[in-house]
């Protein structure tokens, strides 16, 4: 397992499995892994049966507010808010993005030993409709690495070019999906890993198992693009519900645009025209069709004739 190859190494730990009560902890660099829950899957789901649940609706979660800078570790176990979401009963936490930032990505490494959480991510917009959701099929399985242990990990990238827009993703929720619980991640042996170090043949040895937890620790890592404006490979427009980490979920519709969203391309449109940047205006009109605004296209069109 990964945890007793850390402590066999002499790594330290930087968060000790007796300190799972705190949401949020910082770490000092992106190799610290912290330990996962020592705690069994099935006396993880019963703590999970006996949970109250929080709240009445999405608006009601406790927002906790997140800099652009964070690096740290979340824990979901007994102590936080519980919530009956679409996909079942789950643990949870909630927080909101920066919002006056530049654009920034975000990474997830949920810590795998005995169990892991297999980790669900929802985005919402400035209203707290959906707009993107990451299931445990968008996380990656990643073997122990240096001070790294074993995680299941993804990336998503938070859009910051126009501030004012009000489709932009402001919050975010990390959960479990009720459907992962009964299932299990294969992890990578210690001695496969340290073969493979060495340059030799691993050997063959049956691989250890993380069988999935409503409960886990999962480090957060916020990272800012360095110019305001920078554009990624990664950059995903609002409304694509996870379609960025190819995960294609036809049932859920993409919510009708705003009236808001749509006045706000419709005057960035005018304000390229007047300015003869025609290349800024198809961008937008382009922009505006992907989260939703059908028409956009024929509104640019429409403002070329007229001139």
């Amino acid at each position: 397992m990964s945890y007793l190859r850390t402590s066999l190494l002499g790594f330290a730990i930087t968060l000790a499995a007796g300190c799972g009560s705190e949401p949020l902890r910082r770490v000092d660099a992106l190799t610290h892994t912290p330990a996962p829950l020592e705690q069994s899957a099935s006396t993880a789901r019963q703590a999970l049966a006996n949970a109250p649940i929080c709240c009445d609706t999405i608006a009601d979660f406790p927002f906790q507010p997140l800099p652009a800078s964070f690096n740290g570790n979340v824990t979901l176990d007994a102590s936080a808010p519980a919530y009956r979401f679409d996909s079942g009963k789950s643990f949870f936490r909630a927080f909101a993005l920066p919002k006056d930032s530049k654009s920034f990505e975000i990474r997830l490494y949920s810590q795998a030993g005995k169990t892991v959480l297999a980790p669900s991510v929802m985005l919402l917009d400035s209203r707290l409709r959906p707009t993107r959701i990451l299931d445990a099929d968008d996380f990656t399985y990643a073997p122990a690495s240096g001070l790294k242990g074993d995680s299941l990990d993804a990336q998503l990238r938070i859009d910051r070019t126009y501030l004012d827009n009000p489709g932009n993703e402001y919050y975010l929720v990390l959960y479990a999906n009720g459907a992962q619980l009964d299932g299990q991640t294969a992890l990578e042996h210690p001695a496969k890993a340290y073969a493979r170090a060495l340059g030799n043949e691993p050997p063959s040895l049956p691989d250890p198992v993380a069988q999935h937890s409503p409960t886990g620790v999962v480090k957060m890592v916020l990272i800012e693009d360095k110019v305001a404006g920078q554009q990624a490979n990664t950059y995903v427009p609002s409304y694509s519900i996870g379609r960025e980490m190819g995960n294609d979920l036809p049932s859920v519709p993409a919510p009708a645009v705003l009236p808001e969203t749509q006045a706000y391309y419709r005057q960035g449109i005018d304000a390229a025209l007047a300015s003869k940047d025609l290349e800024r205006a198809l961008r937008l009109a382009d922009e505006a069709a992907r989260v939703g605004d059908a028409s956009a296209k024929a509104y640019l069109l429409e403002r070329i004739e007229i001139k």
